[in-house]
């Protein structure tokens, strides 16, 4: 199974307005070294005291202000960008905080693009991390080629959608405690993104650290 129907739902809702894409960008900063089932009490905690939320620490806190100042003209042209990948990794690369894996989760969200090369699908895929480096002091063109490489690796690991899909699975097994299965995991991306189950979500997971924890309706 995949759950390309998951992607389209959070390209769709990123697309449709810059606040939307406000969100889902500051999603994406959200699940920096952060255990994905915290996300929710992390990004609403983000949205609503930005840089004063005590979830955006070190690259955090500048990727946040980055995104309050810059959310409308980073729509605009990822917008414009949407059906070039490069092009807009490189747009995506400008948040501070993002680098490679980042910008490709956010090209993931935001167009269904590239995909988030993390330290699951590092395991996965046995992938050199140097391969993952991205340096802003480096050079334009050594950057521009990172950037392409890059893309290249996702293409060649299947895309955007199988990476989502296998992802998924991984986590599930991971940690069956939290998640039902892949497709739960999936969903529950859509929901936080979208904000459609905010309530819920954010209650489900508010006790969840990074000690095994089971669910409160198990």
């Amino acid at each position: 199974m995949n759950y390309d129907n998951h992607i389209t739902a959070c390209n769709v809702y990123s697309q449709a307005s810059p606040d939307n894409f406000r969100r889902a960008a500051l999603f994406v900063l959200a699940t920096v070294q952060q255990q994905l089932e915290t996300v929710p009490v992390a990004l609403t905690d983000i949205c609503e005291l930005g840089m004063a939320s005590r979830f955006a620490w070190g690259s955090k806190s500048k990727g946040v202000e980055f995104i309050e100042a810059n959310h409308e003209r980073l729509y605009g042209e990822a917008y414009e960008r949407r059906h070039d990948p490069v092009s807009l990794m490189e747009l995506f690369l400008t948040i501070p905080g993002m680098a490679l894996v980042k910008a490709g989760f956010l090209c993931q969200i935001f167009a269904g693009s590239v995909g988030c090369i993390d330290t699951h699908n590092i395991k996965l895929y046995d992938i050199p991390v140097s391969a993952l480096r991205y340096r802003y002091e480096n050079s334009a063109a050594c950057n521009a080629n990172k950037v392409k490489r890059y893309v290249e690796l996702c293409n060649g690991l299947g895309g955007a959608v199988a990476l989502w899909t296998r992802w998924c699975d991984y986590v599930a097994k991971l940690r069956p405690y939290n998640w039902d299965s892949g497709a739960h995991v999936s969903q529950f991306h859509v929901d936080v993104i979208t904000g459609t189950e905010d309530g819920t979500i954010t209650d489900l997971f508010s006790d969840v650290e990074y000690e095994p924890k089971f669910r409160a309706d198990v």
